[in-house]
Order: structure tokens, then sequence, then C-alpha cells
């Protein structure tokens, strides 16, 4: 398999393979965000509850409760529970190449997460998770860079030999929260969250893997549409002027987002609009008269994006439900008057009564690259607006992938997860088996293996396998 695929003809494949897949919705980024739909609309309540289970045994309303319960009797009027999140894993680590070499491995997450509806109306939750360990060589890849998807920005610890993308020792946090208001078709909520677009993992809008960022937005629902707006602003990894404080402070871009879905039986059509504009204004350089700048001149970095995602759903049978669903977006150069493609993702998923399957291509151009635009004369035109946060891209963690991801619960309690990528730097794949030990938390035993081949990046070997054993507690696994 190439490491580019053209997202057309690889969409053919994808449908004609549909036969033996369908669709679920991935695993979420956290165990609040489950209840989204195939438009990745994430709710302004979004509680996800277990009733209690009345039973003198401490040790059976431990493994089946949250934790800690402060709600009314009835649990009606006023709902808070707060629950614990322990996830970690030990594991090993073995290279190819000439010299293979085997390692430890380790990763473990803990924090507290809490949600709860107060006087009936006002609906909260939100999560404080603090996570360190040694990331396997493609996590790594990114950690070395001071950052980890789906959390923000990292620090690397332990010397410099733990500082490369092979060995990396990184420590990293994740806040989120929210608050949130519903009445008839109309609801609004604000907090600090990643508000994802579409029906994949990957988005040309905002994807799974972006980083949480503060946002306020509204949102109108009738029978047949839902229109939301919201503003956001994301961090930069470059810094600005330094000024009063010791240390210049990070550059930062406010985003607006309008997103209108619309369903038409079988099909759903889904438009977006998104403006970015950077804070710290820009200086233009010589050369670019013609598009109105002259050299020395400030201005402000700012992009627009326009796009649309179309899906379709289809049951077959009693138990089996697909979508198929497409999404294409393009940014407009405001100075050179002209139109680029951005992203594209395609996919189809399918859902049985005990498994789901998705197949997904994704894709970004150059054009997604904040100082990479070219005007007539070859050279660089004025800075875009940047679409990354904390470093990591808002649509899709990689520049080209394809993946395959499944789910299959065996039992009442056992689950069996397996993916396969291949993205620009490797050919990954994975296979988890989780045993639920605790539904509310929720709190799994966890037991994988995987491995990575056709390394694109400079290491010392081009495969490596691991194995790895430890406890789940719902936080999304980042690839």
């Amino acid at each position: 398999m190439t490491k580019r695929t053209s997202i057309g003809a690889a969409f053919v494949m994808v449908m004609w393979a549909s036969t033996a897949l369908v669709h679920g919705q991935s695993s979420s980024r956290t165990w609040a965000l489950r209840s989204i739909d195939s438009t990745g609309f994430v709710p302004a309540e979004r509680l996800e509850l277990t009733d209690p289970l009345p039973s003198d045994s401490w040790w059976k309303r431990t493994a089946h409760n949250h934790l800690f319960d402060f709600s009314d009797a009835d649990r009606v009027q006023n709902l808070v529970v707060v629950d614990p999140v322990v996830q970690a894993y030990v594991g090993r680590i073995v290279t190819g190449g000439a010299e293979p070499e085997t390692r430890q491995w380790w990763d473990n997450i803990r924090g507290a997460r809490f949600q709860g509806r107060i006087d009936r109306k006002w609906h909260l939750g939100g999560e404080l998770l603090e996570r360190q360990g040694i990331a396997e060589p493609l996590l790594g890849r990114w950690a070395a860079q001071y950052h980890v998807p789906g959390w923000g920005r990292s620090k690397l610890g332990k010397g410099g030999e733990y500082a490369t993308a092979t060995s990396a020792y990184f420590d990293v946090m994740l806040t989120r929260g929210w608050i949130g208001w519903q009445q008839g078709r109309w609801a609004w909520d604000a907090g600090v969250d990643a508000l994802h677009i579409g029906a994949g993992r990957n988005s040309a809008f905002l994807s799974r893997t972006a980083v949480p960022a503060p946002y306020l937005r509204a949102t109108r629902e009738t029978a047949t549409s839902r229109t939301s707006a919201w503003s956001t602003r994301w961090m930069s990894t470059r810094r600005g002027p330094l000024g009063e404080t010791a240390e210049s402070l990070l550059e930062r871009t406010r985003s607006l987002f309008l997103t209108h879905q619309h369903f038409f039986g079988a099909l759903l059509l889904q438009a977006v609009y998104n403006f970015s504009w950077e804070t710290t204004p820009a200086v233009a350089e010589g050369g670019w008269e013609r598009l109105g700048f002259n050299e020395g001149q400030s201005y402000r970095p700012t992009r627009h994006i326009g796009g649309l995602e179309l899906q379709w759903h289809q049951q077959i049978g009693n138990s089996l439900n697909a979508t198929a669903y497409a999404q294409q977006s393009w940014s407009w150069m405001v100075s050179t008057q002209s139109m680029a493609t951005l992203s594209q993702v395609a996919g189809i998923s399918l859902r049985g009564k005990t498994w789901n399957v998705r197949a997904e291509l994704a894709e970004r151009t150059d054009a997604h690259c904040r100082a990479c635009h070219i005007i007539e004369d070859g050279s660089f035109g004025p800075v875009q607006a940047d679409l990354t946060n904390a470093g990591l891209s808002v649509h899709s963690l990689w520049q080209s992938s394809t993946r395959l991801e499944g789910e299959w619960h065996l039992r009442e309690h056992w689950t069996l997860l397996g993916s396969v990528e291949t993205n620009e730097l490797a050919d990954a794949w994975m296979i988890d088996v989780h045993y639920q030990l605790q539904p509310a938390w929720p709190l799994r035993l966890w037991i994988g293996t995987g491995g990575a081949n056709g390394f694109a990046v400079n290491t010392s070997f081009e495969a490596y396998r691991m194995l790895r054993l430890g406890v789940h507690a719902g936080v999304m696994n980042w690839r």
C-alpha cells in the first residue's frame, strides 16, 4: 500500500469492500463524547450516567456505581457525580533491523471526571488529567516535538537521551470542561473542548485528534436540520514579541465556525464555513505590491474556509446499518483572490448488533500550510491564518492516511478492537482486548499488541513490535 492514495480511487475501493464493513462512531475522545451522532455534533447536554445499584454490599456498589454521588435522592433536580481516571500500561518494544533491541515501554494517565445537572436545566462536566510515559516510536515522532495528539503541548524529561522519537519521555496535562443549557429548539454551551465536525475520525474541518480549545456556541435544531455557530481560540507554538513578562507569550489564532446540517431522508448534507485570523500582525515583504501590500506594511493573517459533507445512510436487514460519507474543504486566498483545495475525507462505516467497522481515507494539501502560498513570481506570498492548535493540525493528524478500524463485543464484558493504518510516516497496526471491570467510570483490563513498519523518519530501525498490559479508563487511544 502506498503512503499516498488518491481519495477518489480509494473511495471506490472502500465502497467495493462495503459488504464486509460498517459504521459505528470510533472510540471517543473520552467518556463524554460517546453520544455524538454521525454528523460529529457534540450536544450541549451530554451526560452519560449509570443508574445506582441498590445493594447492601459496598463491593457491588463500588463495582457498578459512580465513585462519588452528590445527587438529590430522586436524582432529578440536582445531580453531580465524580469518577476517577486510572489508565496505565507497561510493555515491551522490540525493534527490527540488523541489531534488534528490546526496551521497556510504559504510559500512565490519572485524574478525575465529573458531570452533573443543576436545577434540571444546567448540564456541566469536565475532566482534569495528567499523563506521563515513554512513547512508542510512532507517538514519539510527535512527543519529541513537544506535543501529543488530542492532548496538546507537552514537556520532555530525563535528559537528552529521552528526547528523540525512539525514546521520548513526555509529560502532558489535559483540561476539558463545559456547561450547557437547552430549551426547546435552542441550546447554548461554553467550555474547553474540541467540537468535532463530520462522520469520520479525521475531518476536513475539525478532527477527533484536535486539541481542546475554549469555545462559546449557540445551536438551533428542527426535525430535519441543525444550525450551530461558535467561536474558539487556538494556541500556536510560536512566541510573540517579548513584553513585560520574562518569557514572551504564545501567539493565538481566533476562529469562527458556522455549520448547517439538513436531512433528506437517507441523505444528509452538512455545510461548513470557518473564518480564522491571527491575533499577532505579520509584516509584508517586498514584491507584494501587486497584491496590495507595501514592503514593511503590517497585516493580519486571515483564512476563509468553506466546504461540504455528504452522507448516505442505509439499513440492511434488521441489524445492519451503513453510512458512507465524503468531505471536502477549500481555502479562499483573499490576497490573490484564488481558491485552493484544502482537505479531503471519505469513508464508510457499518454497524451490527455487536460490532462496528470503519474504513477511512484522509488527505490535506499543501494549502494547509501557514506560510507556503506561492504567488505568480514563484516566491512565497502573504501568510495565511494558522490551522493548528498546540502544533497539531485541527483537520487530521497525518497529511495522508488510509485507515481500517473495528470493534467487536464478544460477550457482556469482553471487547476486541483492531486497527490498520498507513500514513506518510509508517504502516501501523494494533489489536486490543478489553475486559470491563467497572461500567460507570469506566474501567477495563487491557492487553494489546501492535507494531509499525517502513518508518520514514530518522530512526535506527525500520520496524518495531510491541506488547502492552494494564488498565483502560476510556481515554481515547491516539491511533
